[in-house]
Formats: C-alpha cells, structure tokens, sequence
C-alpha cells in the first residue's frame, strides 16, 4: 500500500485513472463527490507546509525598533478554511453506467482527465451481466416499473432461450453490416474484420458482439452481453425482447457490468476502499494496465461509417 505522510506530494500524485465498482441505485456523479470529497478529508488530515509568518515592527520611531516575525491567523485553516476543496479535482468517467446498473467505472483525476476521453472516443467493448425474470412484462421493462401482463413460462427450457439468444446476436451483427452499407459476403467485408472488432463510426449506435445466457433457472436468468455503445434502457430492451420471442414475457431485474476493456471486477475498488491510500494504489495498477495495453487507447480496429 502506498505511504504518504505529505500533504502536498500526495495531491501531486492524484493524476491518473482509477477503476471503482459502482453500486446499484447511486448515480456516477455521486461517485464522482464521494470520491472527491474523502480526497479532500485525507489530503486534510495529511500534515501540511507549516503556517506563514508575518513581520511585525515594534517599538518608537524615534529609536532603534524591533523586526518580529508572529503567526500569521490568516493563513492559519481554522481562519481561512481547509487546504484542499472539492474545486481542486477533476474527475470525469470513461464511460457512463446507469443509475439502476452496478459494476465496472473508469474515472479519472486531475490529468487523468485526458486518459478517460481517449477511452471514452477508443470505445472499448464492455461486458455485462443481465438479469431477467419470466412471466412478468412492465412497462418501463425493469422490475420498479408498472406492471402491463403476465404470462406463463413453463414450456420456455434452456435450448429454446441458447437457441433465441444465438440468433439475436446473429441478428444484430447482420444489421451493422447492412447500416454500413456492406455485404457479408464481400471481400471489403472480410478485409475491415480480419483489422479487429467492427466499431460504428456513430458513438450513440449500439452493437452488440455477444450475448449468451449463462444461468437458466426458471423464472430466473442472466445474460451476458459484449457490447459497445449501450445503455441502461437498451439492455432492458434487449430482455424484453428475448420474452417475445420467446412466446411469453419477461423483464430485467439487475444489469451489472463485469468487465471494461482491460479492466475486470477484481481491479475495481469496493465503496468501503475508497481513500487516497487505496486509490493511489489502484491508479498504479490502472497505469500499468493502459502501458501494457496500448489499444486501449488506441484501437487497431476498423469503424464503420454509418
């Protein structure tokens, strides 16, 4: 763990990006002043530059006066306030997570300003764990919303949902292609693929790489999504959907995200870890994961003008 016993060679450290696990139902701009503000509390508690002096002369002007130097109460923390506010950070996120989503949020501080829009515009794919139950439709497509039908689910088995899911995914891979004017058959087709993972030219088009389901209990099941460009709502959607198809109803009850590029749930600090010791420790490994992984930033892979 890092160790720092000075103020001021700590804040110069707080230049970075660090990953955090992101609870369910607090927003990512709470995060943000969460973070922030235990920041500035342990930056605080942290020993500082010793006070100012001010100099004082005393005595008659007629003689020989006296230069002192006493404790100047203006610079003094009690006078003036703390040393570190909240306006002495920067933070911004890569990329966005829902209000009712949990898991993987890339933030950075200070200079890591500049890291998080270079993953924010590289679009690295993002996996997520998707949670549905059957036999219930509402009519937001996630459990708080109201409740719009019912149906049975018993004659839905685990083939039938891997045999919807796999052609879902083959759907929306066939819809990319045909919105970036290609033919999967062509050669140019063939040629953008074998460079890497197609991404839209369009940063609000979701694609989605992957999806299988990875727990089937009635009425329970989860899904696992690869994705770029999503949202909170389209991954309801995509739960929604699957009910159709699947001649019932379902809807979502829980959307977390696992994984961000490089960056997995073991790397993500618990709400509990974030202090500064923590989190200079988790902006080195972040560090050492963005030098060994330079496409992160830099994506050798083809985008589709759409």
């Amino acid at each position: 763990m890092v160790q720092i016993r000075n103020a001021a060679a700590a804040y110069r450290s707080l230049n970075g990006l660090i990953c955090v696990y992101k609870p369910s139902c607090v927003s990512v701009r709470h995060v943000q002043h969460i973070i922030v503000t235990n920041l500035c509390r342990d930056l605080n508690a942290l020993p500082d530059r010793p006070l100012e002096k001010r100099v004082e002369i005393v005595g008659p002007t007629n003689a020989p006066m006296q230069v002192k130097l006493l404790p100047n109460y203006a610079d003094d923390p009690r006078v003036c306030g703390p040393r570190y506010i909240d306006k002495d950070f920067r933070c911004s996120w890569a990329s966005h997570l829902g209000l009712f989503s949990s898991g993987v949020l890339l933030l950075g501080i200070n200079d890591g300003t500049n890291l998080t829009y270079l993953l924010n515009t590289a679009r690295p794919t993002r996996a997520f764990k998707v949670h549905g139950q059957l036999g219930k439709a509402t009519d937001t497509y996630f459990w708080n919303g109201r409740t719009m039908e019912r149906a049975t689910f018993g004659h839905v088995t685990r083939a039938k949902v891997d045999r919807v899911v796999a052609h879902m995914q083959a759907a929306h891979q066939k819809t990319m292609y045909e919105l970036s004017g290609l033919h999967m058959d062509s050669q140019t087709t063939y040629d953008l693929a074998s460079e890497g993972l197609l991404r839209p030219a369009n940063s609000k088009l979701p694609v989605i790489y992957g999806i299988k389901c990875v727990h089937f209990e009635p009425p329970n099941f989860t899904l696992e999504i690869q994705s770029v460009n999503e949202y909170e709502k389209y991954l309801w959607s995509l739960v929604h959907d699957l009910g159709v198809q699947l001649k019932t109803v379902a809807h979502c009850t829980g959307v977390q995200c696992i994984r961000l590029g490089k960056f997995g749930l073991d790397l993500s600090l618990l709400r509990k870890h974030w202090q500064m010791e923590h989190i200079l420790h988790n902006m080195d490994q972040c560090q050492q994961i963005i030098e060994q992984n330079e496409n992160l930033i830099k994506p050798k892979s083809a985008h589709l003008t759409v």
